[in-house]
């Protein structure tokens, strides 16, 4: 994400490419496959919810397509945590991820 010429720009996927998330099940899913994910483009390339989505979907206002949404309706489902996790920036921690160090029944160590 970057401000250029006063907008706000999203670096995301294209509309058709098919590793592109689609839904915020599909992210629930996603997150808890690899076990945390940063809302926002970061230093690590392609690893953030930003870089896995259509970039003009941000800030549309529909719940069904709207990754900003999402992350409201992801938080109020409690199957994963949404906070500041990555150096005061925000983004998702599987269940699993936040107990990894305990052992998780989904994912045993």
């Amino acid at each position: 994400m970057a401000k250029e010429t006063g907008e706000w720009i999203m670096y995301g996927l294209e509309w058709d490419d098919p590793l592109r998330i689609r839904s915020w099940r599909e992210l629930i899913n996603w997150i808890n496959e690899i076990g945390f994910l940063p809302l926002f483009k970061n230093e690590i390339e392609g690893f953030s919810v930003e870089k896995h989505t259509f970039g003009p979907l941000w800030w549309s206002g529909d719940p069904a397509e709207d990754p900003w949404i999402w992350r409201e309706i992801i938080a109020r489902s409690g199957e994963v945590a949404y906070g500041k996790f990555f150096g005061k920036k925000s983004g998702f921690v599987s269940r699993c991820g936040i107990i990894s160090h305990l052992g998780c029944a989904d994912h045993p160590a």
